[in-house]
């Protein structure tokens, strides 16, 4: 069985922002080789297939494309490319750094699983008993650990009253989150948790309180030590507060129909926080990544936690071939896949 890249759609307005892209054709069965992904460091080099070159440079040229694509098939890299500029006067190149928004949820669900496997959460267990004492809520007493991973929680997503907000480029500052948390704390449920799917951003919010709560780690530091690092994604990180760009970061921009340029994003947009959406990463990194799902030797979770992760837990009620939810991960009978939006970036 060989995953197929055709959930992404043809190029579409989504393109304007677009600047990280990885068409993963990488066996979602057994059938697939591992990757491998040779020395200490995952940089690229440029690959060009005429075929897939042909269908960006048409999303560049309709669609005001700009960022990086990758497309990998049964362990090899078919093409991998930079597009557009990455900042003034500097293009994106296959080993430009991006931010990838909540594609950052399905690292943040294997490090909550890691905490399953090490008997420091149960999934069916209410996320009171995890959660910092100060985010209690007898609203959240039915709300099991599985239900945040799998959006079936309830809850309701970011809160709306903004007097609290301090947010730049799409990301919390200051009492940003631990508002966001406690006017949550105060909703009623939307619908009795397990009972269907509702995406929150802000269930994965309360994932990063638990794994800071129960390892006594900030979230950044756990996810350094325990998922990049042991992956081998040395030009990963988390974006948290005070956040320096590093020299081959992209910057966030938006296409401007007026002046017919891309121009640094400025519309105002919900917030991300780092455990829903803060992962900042590369092509060859992600490649590195995904050898979880395509079979490659990987020491951080057990197979019954891939299982899992790639298995359905709740239907999105809807048909298509992404019809499920797993934990942090869109599922279906022969893809897996996230998408990712903050300001710039998508």
């Amino acid at each position: 069985m060989r995953c197929n890249p055709s959930w992404l759609g043809p190029p579409s307005a989504s393109f304007s922002r677009l600047l990280f892209c990885a068409f993963l054709m990488v066996g979602c069965g057994t059938e697939a080789p591992p990757m491998r992904i040779e020395g200490e460091t995952a940089t690229l080099s440029e690959v060009v297939d005429p075929r897939i070159d042909a269908f960006l440079q048409g999303a560049v040229a309709e669609e005001h494309f700009s960022g990086a694509a990758l497309v990998v098939k049964d362990g090899a890299i078919m093409h991998a490319k930079g597009y557009g500029l990455a900042a003034p006067g500097k293009p994106n190149t296959v080993n430009t750094v991006f931010h990838v928004a909540s594609v950052t949820k399905q690292f943040t669900a294997a490090a909550v699983l890691q905490l399953v496997e090490a008997g420091m959460v149960d999934l069916d267990g209410s996320i009171n008993a995890y959660l910092p004492q100060q985010y209690w809520s007898p609203v959240w007493q039915g709300v099991r650990v599985r239900h945040l991973l799998s959006h079936s929680s309830g809850i309701t997503d970011y809160a709306v009253v903004r007097d609290y907000y301090d947010v730049v480029d799409g990301f919390c500052l200051g009492d940003t989150v631990n508002g966001m948390i406690r006017e949550a704390m105060e909703k009623p449920l939307e619908f009795a948790p397990g009972t269907q799917y509702t995406y929150s951003n802000i269930g994965f919010t309360l994932l990063g309180e638990i794994i800071e709560e129960q390892t006594g780690m900030p979230y950044a530091q756990y996810m350094q030590e325990k998922i990049l690092r042991p992956m081998g994604m040395t030009s990963s990180r988390i974006h948290v507060e005070g956040h320096v760009p590093s020299a081959n970061e992209a910057a966030g921009y938006r296409w401007d129909e007026a002046t017919q340029q891309h121009v640094k994003d400025d519309v105002v947009s919900l917030p991300v926080t780092a455990p829903d959406g803060g992962l900042v990463t590369t092509l060859g990194d992600f490649m590195r990544w995904i050898q979880l799902y395509a079979g490659g030797d990987q020491e951080i979770l057990t197979q019954a936690s891939l299982d899992a992760m790639t298995s359905p837990q709740i239907s999105l009620g809807r048909d298509g071939e992404i019809d499920s939810y797993g934990f942090g991960l869109s599922v279906g009978e022969r893809l897996l896949g996230h998408s990712g939006y903050i300001v710039g970036f998508r």
